[in-house]
Protein backbone atom coordinates (compact mmCIF):
# COMPACT_ATOMS: atom_id res chain seq x y z
CA UNK A 1 0.00 0.00 0.00
CA UNK A 2 2.85 2.38 0.89
CA UNK A 3 4.67 1.49 -2.31
CA UNK A 4 1.53 2.28 -4.30
CA UNK A 5 1.19 5.62 -2.52
CA UNK A 6 4.82 6.47 -3.22
CA UNK A 7 4.28 5.62 -6.86
CA UNK A 8 1.23 7.89 -7.02
CA UNK A 9 3.13 10.69 -5.29
CA UNK A 10 5.98 10.40 -7.79
CA UNK A 11 3.54 10.54 -10.69
CA UNK A 12 1.85 13.60 -9.17
CA UNK A 13 5.16 15.38 -8.67
CA UNK A 14 6.27 14.51 -12.19
CA UNK A 15 2.97 15.74 -13.63
CA UNK A 16 3.24 19.02 -11.71
CA UNK A 17 6.81 19.49 -12.89
CA UNK A 18 5.80 18.90 -16.48
CA UNK A 19 2.86 21.27 -16.11
CA UNK A 20 5.11 23.98 -14.69
CA UNK A 21 7.76 23.69 -17.42
CA UNK A 22 5.99 25.99 -19.91
CA UNK A 23 5.54 28.65 -17.23
CA UNK A 24 9.15 28.28 -16.09
CA UNK A 25 10.42 28.45 -19.67
CA UNK A 26 8.33 31.55 -20.29
CA UNK A 27 9.67 33.13 -17.09
CA UNK A 28 13.26 32.37 -18.07
CA UNK A 29 12.68 33.76 -21.56
CA UNK A 30 11.10 36.87 -20.06
CA UNK A 31 14.08 37.40 -17.76
CA UNK A 32 16.53 36.90 -20.65
CA UNK A 33 14.53 39.29 -22.83
CA UNK A 34 14.49 41.80 -19.99
CA UNK A 35 18.29 41.78 -19.77
CA UNK A 36 18.47 43.00 -23.38
CA UNK A 37 16.78 46.21 -22.22
CA UNK A 38 19.48 47.05 -19.69
CA UNK A 39 20.52 50.71 -20.05
CA UNK A 40 23.79 51.73 -21.66
CA UNK A 41 26.30 53.84 -19.81
CA UNK A 42 27.94 56.73 -21.67
CA UNK A 43 31.02 54.59 -22.26
CA UNK A 44 28.95 51.74 -23.70
CA UNK A 45 27.12 54.22 -25.93
CA UNK A 46 30.49 55.34 -27.29
CA UNK A 47 31.66 51.78 -27.82
CA UNK A 48 28.53 50.99 -29.83
CA UNK A 49 29.53 53.26 -32.73
CA UNK A 50 32.20 53.00 -35.41
CA UNK A 51 33.32 54.84 -38.53
CA UNK A 52 32.74 53.55 -42.06
CA UNK A 53 34.90 54.76 -44.94
CA UNK A 54 33.36 54.29 -48.39
CA UNK A 55 35.18 54.60 -51.70
CA UNK A 56 33.39 54.50 -55.04
CA UNK A 57 34.19 54.91 -58.73
CA UNK A 58 32.89 53.69 -62.10
CA UNK A 59 34.24 51.19 -64.59
CA UNK A 60 33.54 51.07 -68.31
CA UNK A 61 33.67 47.41 -69.23
CA UNK A 62 33.60 45.42 -72.45
CA UNK A 63 33.21 41.67 -72.32
CA UNK A 64 33.39 41.86 -68.53
CA UNK A 65 36.84 43.50 -68.59
CA UNK A 66 37.26 47.02 -67.19
CA UNK A 67 39.04 49.24 -69.74
CA UNK A 68 38.39 52.83 -68.65
CA UNK A 69 37.50 54.30 -65.28
CA UNK A 70 35.72 57.48 -64.23
CA UNK A 71 34.98 59.46 -61.10
CA UNK A 72 31.27 60.06 -61.56
CA UNK A 73 28.32 60.27 -63.92
CA UNK A 74 27.31 63.83 -64.77
CA UNK A 75 23.86 65.37 -65.09
CA UNK A 76 23.46 63.78 -68.52
CA UNK A 77 24.63 60.42 -67.07
CA UNK A 78 27.85 60.63 -69.07
CA UNK A 79 31.12 59.51 -67.44
CA UNK A 80 33.24 62.37 -66.13
CA UNK A 81 36.85 62.41 -64.98
CA UNK A 82 38.04 59.59 -67.23
CA UNK A 83 41.21 57.68 -66.39
CA UNK A 84 42.95 54.58 -67.78
CA UNK A 85 43.52 53.30 -64.23
CA UNK A 86 41.49 53.00 -61.03
CA UNK A 87 43.69 55.44 -59.12
CA UNK A 88 42.99 58.08 -56.52
CA UNK A 89 42.00 60.55 -59.23
CA UNK A 90 38.73 58.67 -59.91
CA UNK A 91 37.85 57.69 -56.35
CA UNK A 92 35.16 59.44 -54.34
CA UNK A 93 35.59 58.97 -50.62
CA UNK A 94 33.00 59.51 -47.88
CA UNK A 95 32.53 58.69 -44.20
CA UNK A 96 29.55 57.66 -42.09
CA UNK A 97 28.75 56.75 -38.52
CA UNK A 98 27.67 53.15 -37.97
CA UNK A 99 26.63 51.18 -34.90
CA UNK A 100 27.10 47.57 -33.89
CA UNK A 101 23.87 45.57 -33.76
CA UNK A 102 22.74 42.16 -32.54
CA UNK A 103 20.73 40.26 -35.06
CA UNK A 104 18.45 38.48 -32.58
CA UNK A 105 16.63 40.16 -29.68
CA UNK A 106 17.15 37.46 -27.03
CA UNK A 107 20.91 36.94 -26.89
CA UNK A 108 24.19 38.48 -28.05
CA UNK A 109 24.38 37.80 -31.79
CA UNK A 110 26.67 40.23 -33.57
CA UNK A 111 28.86 38.46 -36.14
CA UNK A 112 30.41 41.75 -37.19
CA UNK A 113 27.07 43.39 -38.06
CA UNK A 114 26.76 47.16 -38.37
CA UNK A 115 23.90 49.45 -39.32
CA UNK A 116 24.69 52.66 -41.16
CA UNK A 117 23.07 55.09 -43.57
CA UNK A 118 24.34 55.00 -47.16
CA UNK A 119 22.23 57.11 -49.49
CA UNK A 120 23.40 56.10 -52.98
CA UNK A 121 20.04 55.66 -54.69
CA UNK A 122 20.75 58.63 -57.01
CA UNK A 123 23.99 57.01 -58.18
CA UNK A 124 22.21 53.70 -58.78
CA UNK A 125 19.56 55.43 -60.90
CA UNK A 126 22.21 57.29 -62.91
CA UNK A 127 24.04 54.01 -63.54
CA UNK A 128 20.82 52.41 -64.82
CA UNK A 129 20.11 55.36 -67.14
CA UNK A 130 23.66 55.31 -68.51
CA UNK A 131 23.32 51.61 -69.34
CA UNK A 132 19.84 51.93 -70.83
CA UNK A 133 21.36 53.07 -74.15
CA UNK A 134 24.98 52.15 -73.54
CA UNK A 135 26.05 52.56 -77.17
CA UNK A 136 24.87 56.15 -77.25
CA UNK A 137 26.41 56.80 -73.84
CA UNK A 138 29.82 55.53 -74.98
CA UNK A 139 29.59 57.41 -78.29
CA UNK A 140 28.77 60.71 -76.60
CA UNK A 141 31.53 60.13 -74.06
CA UNK A 142 34.01 59.47 -76.88
CA UNK A 143 32.84 62.60 -78.72
CA UNK A 144 33.41 64.73 -75.63
CA UNK A 145 36.82 63.17 -75.12
CA UNK A 146 37.69 63.90 -78.78
CA UNK A 147 36.80 67.55 -78.20
CA UNK A 148 38.97 67.65 -75.10
CA UNK A 149 41.81 66.03 -77.04
CA UNK A 150 41.48 68.70 -79.71
CA UNK A 151 41.74 71.45 -77.08
CA UNK A 152 44.81 69.78 -75.60
CA UNK A 153 46.45 69.64 -79.03
CA UNK A 154 45.73 73.34 -79.53
CA UNK A 155 47.35 74.07 -76.18
CA UNK A 156 50.31 71.94 -77.20
CA UNK A 157 50.71 73.92 -80.45
CA UNK A 158 50.67 77.22 -78.54
CA UNK A 159 53.20 75.93 -76.02
CA UNK A 160 55.47 74.55 -78.73
CA UNK A 161 55.40 77.90 -80.54
CA UNK A 162 56.42 79.68 -77.33
CA UNK A 163 59.32 77.29 -76.81
CA UNK A 164 60.41 77.68 -80.42
CA UNK A 165 60.81 81.48 -80.18
CA UNK A 166 62.33 81.55 -76.67
CA UNK A 167 65.31 79.92 -75.06
CA UNK A 168 66.26 78.58 -71.68
CA UNK A 169 67.63 81.94 -70.58
CA UNK A 170 64.21 83.62 -70.90
CA UNK A 171 62.03 84.04 -67.80
CA UNK A 172 59.35 81.38 -67.63
CA UNK A 173 60.95 79.10 -70.22
CA UNK A 174 61.44 76.23 -67.78
CA UNK A 175 57.89 76.55 -66.51
CA UNK A 176 56.53 76.42 -70.05
CA UNK A 177 58.75 73.45 -70.87
CA UNK A 178 57.42 71.56 -67.88
CA UNK A 179 53.87 72.49 -68.84
CA UNK A 180 54.53 71.24 -72.37
CA UNK A 181 55.54 67.81 -71.02
CA UNK A 182 52.38 67.66 -68.92
CA UNK A 183 50.23 68.42 -71.97
CA UNK A 184 52.01 65.76 -74.01
CA UNK A 185 51.29 63.21 -71.31
CA UNK A 186 47.63 64.24 -71.17
CA UNK A 187 47.36 64.00 -74.97
CA UNK A 188 48.87 60.53 -74.95
CA UNK A 189 46.49 59.35 -72.21
CA UNK A 190 43.41 60.92 -73.81
CA UNK A 191 44.27 59.53 -77.25
CA UNK A 192 44.65 56.00 -75.85
CA UNK A 193 41.31 56.20 -74.02
CA UNK A 194 39.60 57.62 -77.11
CA UNK A 195 40.86 54.70 -79.18
CA UNK A 196 39.52 52.30 -76.55
CA UNK A 197 36.09 53.96 -76.40
CA UNK A 198 35.75 54.07 -80.19
CA UNK A 199 36.60 50.38 -80.34
CA UNK A 200 33.84 49.34 -77.91
CA UNK A 201 31.07 51.86 -78.62
CA UNK A 202 29.25 49.45 -80.96
CA UNK A 203 29.85 46.26 -78.99
CA UNK A 204 26.96 44.62 -77.19
CA UNK A 205 28.83 43.45 -74.09
CA UNK A 206 29.63 46.97 -72.95
CA UNK A 207 28.43 48.41 -69.65
CA UNK A 208 29.14 50.98 -66.95
CA UNK A 209 29.37 49.61 -63.43
CA UNK A 210 29.69 51.40 -60.12
CA UNK A 211 32.24 49.93 -57.73
CA UNK A 212 31.95 50.55 -53.98
CA UNK A 213 34.29 49.44 -51.23
CA UNK A 214 33.71 49.89 -47.52
CA UNK A 215 36.16 49.85 -44.63
CA UNK A 216 35.55 49.89 -40.89
CA UNK A 217 37.83 52.20 -38.89
CA UNK A 218 38.09 51.77 -35.14
CA UNK A 219 40.57 52.26 -32.32
CA UNK A 220 41.81 49.09 -30.64
CA UNK A 221 42.83 48.61 -27.02
CA UNK A 222 46.35 49.84 -27.81
CA UNK A 223 45.01 53.13 -29.17
CA UNK A 224 45.84 52.31 -32.79
CA UNK A 225 43.42 52.91 -35.67
CA UNK A 226 42.52 49.58 -37.28
CA UNK A 227 41.07 49.17 -40.78
CA UNK A 228 38.82 46.18 -41.58
CA UNK A 229 37.09 45.51 -44.88
CA UNK A 230 33.27 45.36 -44.84
CA UNK A 231 30.63 44.22 -47.28
CA UNK A 232 27.17 45.59 -47.86
CA UNK A 233 24.38 43.13 -47.05
CA UNK A 234 21.28 45.23 -47.77
CA UNK A 235 20.53 45.03 -51.51
CA UNK A 236 17.78 47.67 -51.52
CA UNK A 237 19.45 51.02 -52.24
CA UNK A 238 16.23 52.90 -51.40
CA UNK A 239 16.43 51.82 -47.76
CA UNK A 240 17.47 54.69 -45.46
CA UNK A 241 19.39 52.22 -43.30
CA UNK A 242 21.81 49.61 -44.61
CA UNK A 243 23.24 46.55 -42.93
CA UNK A 244 26.95 45.81 -43.28
CA UNK A 245 29.23 43.04 -42.06
CA UNK A 246 32.94 42.88 -41.44
CA UNK A 247 34.85 40.56 -43.77
CA UNK A 248 35.97 38.39 -40.84
CA UNK A 249 32.45 38.39 -39.34
CA UNK A 250 33.88 39.52 -36.03
CA UNK A 251 33.05 42.36 -33.64
CA UNK A 252 36.20 44.00 -32.20
CA UNK A 253 36.98 43.51 -28.53
CA UNK A 254 35.46 46.28 -26.48
CA UNK A 255 32.68 47.09 -28.97
CA UNK A 256 29.10 46.99 -27.66
CA UNK A 257 26.25 45.89 -29.90
CA UNK A 258 22.77 47.30 -29.38
CA UNK A 259 19.49 45.40 -29.60
CA UNK A 260 16.93 46.69 -32.10
CA UNK A 261 13.73 45.35 -30.59
CA UNK A 262 10.66 44.99 -32.75
CA UNK A 263 8.51 45.30 -29.62
CA UNK A 264 8.68 47.39 -26.45
CA UNK A 265 11.42 49.74 -27.65
CA UNK A 266 11.11 53.15 -25.96
CA UNK A 267 9.49 55.92 -28.00
CA UNK A 268 10.62 59.28 -26.59
CA UNK A 269 7.88 61.87 -26.22
CA UNK A 270 8.38 65.46 -27.33
CA UNK A 271 10.61 67.19 -24.81
CA UNK A 272 12.15 63.98 -23.46
CA UNK A 273 15.92 63.87 -23.16
CA UNK A 274 17.68 61.66 -25.70
CA UNK A 275 21.33 60.79 -26.19
CA UNK A 276 23.09 60.30 -29.52
CA UNK A 277 26.43 58.51 -29.89
CA UNK A 278 28.33 59.46 -33.03
CA UNK A 279 31.54 60.28 -34.88
CA UNK A 280 31.03 64.03 -35.02
CA UNK A 281 30.89 65.65 -38.43
CA UNK A 282 31.93 62.49 -40.26
CA UNK A 283 29.67 63.28 -43.21
CA UNK A 284 31.09 66.82 -43.56
CA UNK A 285 34.77 66.03 -43.95
CA UNK A 286 34.79 65.23 -47.67
CA UNK A 287 37.89 63.20 -48.47
CA UNK A 288 39.54 63.84 -45.11
CA UNK A 289 39.05 61.16 -42.48
CA UNK A 290 37.63 62.55 -39.23
CA UNK A 291 39.06 61.53 -35.88
CA UNK A 292 37.83 58.05 -34.93
CA UNK A 293 36.66 59.27 -31.53
CA UNK A 294 33.02 58.52 -30.60
CA UNK A 295 31.19 61.08 -28.49
CA UNK A 296 27.81 61.28 -26.78
CA UNK A 297 25.55 64.30 -27.02
CA UNK A 298 22.33 65.08 -25.16
CA UNK A 299 19.34 66.55 -26.94
CA UNK A 300 15.59 66.52 -26.84
CA UNK A 301 12.99 64.55 -28.73
CA UNK A 302 10.59 66.55 -30.87
CA UNK A 303 7.25 65.80 -32.42
CA UNK A 304 6.92 63.23 -35.23
CA UNK A 305 9.70 61.01 -33.82
CA UNK A 306 12.40 63.61 -34.36
CA UNK A 307 15.22 65.08 -32.28
CA UNK A 308 16.78 68.53 -32.12
CA UNK A 309 20.47 67.63 -32.53
CA UNK A 310 22.09 69.05 -35.71
CA UNK A 311 23.68 66.74 -38.34
CA UNK A 312 27.15 67.78 -37.18
CA UNK A 313 26.50 66.09 -33.83
CA UNK A 314 24.05 63.42 -34.98
CA UNK A 315 25.04 62.26 -38.47
CA UNK A 316 22.85 59.67 -40.18
CA UNK A 317 23.43 56.17 -38.81
CA UNK A 318 24.02 57.27 -35.21
CA UNK A 319 22.25 55.27 -32.47
CA UNK A 320 19.76 57.18 -30.34
CA UNK A 321 19.17 56.29 -26.69
CA UNK A 322 16.34 57.21 -24.36
CA UNK A 323 16.96 59.27 -21.24
CA UNK A 324 17.41 55.96 -19.40
CA UNK A 325 20.11 54.84 -21.83
CA UNK A 326 17.97 52.26 -23.67
CA UNK A 327 18.38 52.13 -27.50
CA UNK A 328 15.43 53.94 -29.07
CA UNK A 329 16.41 53.80 -32.75
CA UNK A 330 18.76 55.16 -35.40
CA UNK A 331 19.10 58.80 -36.42
CA UNK A 332 18.40 59.60 -40.07
CA UNK A 333 17.69 63.09 -41.32
CA UNK A 334 16.84 64.29 -37.82
CA UNK A 335 14.30 61.49 -37.38
CA UNK A 336 14.61 58.59 -34.94
CA UNK A 337 13.91 55.50 -37.04
CA UNK A 338 12.11 53.00 -34.82
CA UNK A 339 13.87 49.63 -34.48
CA UNK A 340 10.70 47.92 -35.70
CA UNK A 341 11.45 49.32 -39.17
CA UNK A 342 14.36 46.90 -39.46
CA UNK A 343 12.09 43.89 -38.94
CA UNK A 344 12.47 40.93 -36.61
CA UNK A 345 16.04 39.64 -36.72
CA UNK A 346 16.84 42.51 -39.13
CA UNK A 347 15.04 40.63 -41.91
CA UNK A 348 14.06 43.83 -43.77
CA UNK A 349 17.74 44.71 -44.20
CA UNK A 350 18.96 41.28 -45.25
CA UNK A 351 19.06 39.91 -48.82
Amino acid sequence: MKQMKKSIDKKTIFRKIMQSLPAASAAIAFVIYGTTFLPFSADRMKSSVALIESVSYYEILSGGKPLVYCRCLGDSCLPEGLSPTAGQEVMTKSYATACWVNRYPLFPSCPGLLITAVNDSAEVKAEALANRDIRQTIKRTADRLAERLKNLENSADETNYYLSVHNVNDDGYNVMAEYSEQIKEKISTAAAMLTTLRSIQDKRQTEIRRVSRHTLLYINASGDTVRTACRMLTPDHSQPLRLMQTADKEKPDGASAIYLHTWLSPVPDAGDTVFVASITGCSLHGNTAPAVTPKVFAGAATGCCGHDLPPLLAPDGSPVFSRWGIPAGISFGGIIINPAETGFALKRLLP
